[in-house]
């Protein structure tokens, strides 16, 4: 099995037991906090995600310190400091799997969708989803309410794994030498499910 494979299914398990209550919350305590410190970190994953509170890469899938290399922001989009953190975790710790994230009721979603740009930096943010929901709305004039918000989200996902291997020549290299994986997924924050989109 393929070491991105691998990982993968080490994330479906870890999401497995955090959705049914079960988790085990490994890799915690002042051993391994000493143990990181003096040896460096580890991570098997990076992760683009949302900084909504009701998320947390970490616990979603029940793994712990050293574990994961996130990288957050209202609407798991991003720019050249986000796509520049992204690269320096991959290839400073040979990373083989990231993943770009989106989760249902997600507060930049909605306000992309409703196309308020509000004030301020806020716009930044919003401005990157607008795109995204209208695109949504031409190929689905029949949704609306959740039903859009969630399309748009799954549809957000997809296009900023598209654009950071676009934009990525490390990336690139890394995929053509078989070194990395990207995948988008959306989490159901209802559920805690994680499902993976293709």
């Amino acid at each position: 099995m393929p070491i991105a494979d691998k990982e993968l299914k080490r994330l479906t398990e870890g999401n497995e037991r955090f959705a049914e209550g079960k988790s085990e919350h490994p890799n915690l305590g002042e051993e391994l906090r000493h143990e990181t410190f003096h040896s460096g970190q580890e991570p098997f994953v990076a992760i683009l995600s949302c900084a909504d509170s009701r998320a947390p890469v970490e616990l979603v899938f029940d793994q712990g310190i050293g574990d994961v290399f996130s990288v957050r922001n209202a609407g798991n989009i991003y720019d050249d400091i986000e796509l520049g953190s992204l690269e320096l975790g991959v290839y400073k710790f040979n990373i083989p799997l990231l993943i770009v994230m989106g989760h249902t009721d997600c507060g930049a979603i909605k306000l992309g969708v409703q196309g308020d740009r509000l004030h301020g930096y806020m716009t930044k943010v919003i401005d990157h989803i607008i795109p995204v929901a209208e695109a949504v709305k031409r190929r689905h004039p029949d949704l609306s309410g959740e039903a859009l918000e969630t399309e748009v989200t799954k549809s957000n996902a997809l296009r900023v794994v598209e654009e950071i291997i676009e934009h990525s020549e490390v990336f690139r290299k890394k995929i053509i030498d078989g070194e990395l994986k990207i995948i988008a997924a959306m989490h159901d924050l209802k559920s805690g499910k994680v499902s993976w989109l293709v």
